[in-house]
């Protein structure tokens, strides 16, 4: 009654949970069991030796290790991104996963899951574009003039080429690269119309081509009548020399 330390356990009686116990003299959890014996001092399911804060039922771990376990931190790996808007709050290496593939943008090479790796992707947490042809920040699936030439993409026959809008012979090759762009045999340069290969000569400049024109040389004689049909100087060969 008077030795007000009973166990000599250093632990006043009155402040020792086990006062006849020199071995015991806490128990956190008031489980009966000494937290030197207890092996989960604070009873929150989770081992002492495992248990970041052991005395502490509301906390078990600490992710970031500053302090502050998980329950009560608002920003557990302290990545910058709270918990709350963090896809992976216990990651300090990701925050984002753009495509919900569980792997985060960090790591994924292919943040968006469209299929095109984001190395080679103008637009990677964009699933529905990846390429910006004319580099005006609109990819080309919502961009009406992909190559930025003046020439709506539904009407361009290369909406990926600057360059040209247009492949009258259908050759493949545009018409600004074309020589021949009617594919008529009569090199551009040299072709009244070459953009038409039905015609490639209009020898009186009237804006018919003499194979549609009945007076190629407009001297007012009919071709079928003319014995010389190019030459507006002449129509008739009276000896037929």
């Amino acid at each position: 009654n008077a030795d007000e330390d009973d166990d000599n356990d250093g632990t006043p009686d009155d402040r020792d949970a086990f006062p006849k116990d020199p071995e015991e003299d806490t128990d956190t959890d008031g489980d009966g069991t000494g937290d030197n014996a207890d092996e989960d001092d604070d009873n929150d399911g989770t081992p002492d030796d495992r248990d970041a804060f052991p005395k502490d039922p509301e906390e078990d771990t600490d992710t970031d290790g500053d302090g502050t376990g998980d329950n009560a931190d608002e920003d557990d790996d302290n990545d910058g991104t709270p918990d709350d808007k963090d896809a992976f709050p216990k990651d300090p290496e990701e925050d984002m996963d753009t495509d919900g593939d569980g792997t985060g943008d960090n790591a994924d090479e292919d943040d968006d899951n469209d299929g095109t790796p984001d190395d080679r992707d103008a637009f990677p947490k964009d699933p529905e574009e990846d390429t910006d042809t004319d580099g005006d920040g609109t990819g080309d699936n919502g961009d009406e003039d992909d190559d930025n030439d003046g020439t709506p993409d539904n009407k361009d026959a290369f909406p990926k080429d600057p360059e040209e809008d247009t492949d009258t012979d259908g050759d493949g090759t545009g018409d600004n690269g074309d020589e021949d762009d009617d594919n008529d045999g009569m090199p551009d340069d040299k072709d009244a119309f070459p953009k038409d290969p039905e015609e490639d000569t209009d020898t009186d400049g009237d804006g018919t081509g003499d194979n549609a024109d009945e007076d190629d040389d407009n001297d007012g004689t009919p071709d079928d009548r003319d014995a010389f049909p190019k030459d507006p100087e002449e129509d008739t060969d009276t000896d037929g020399d």
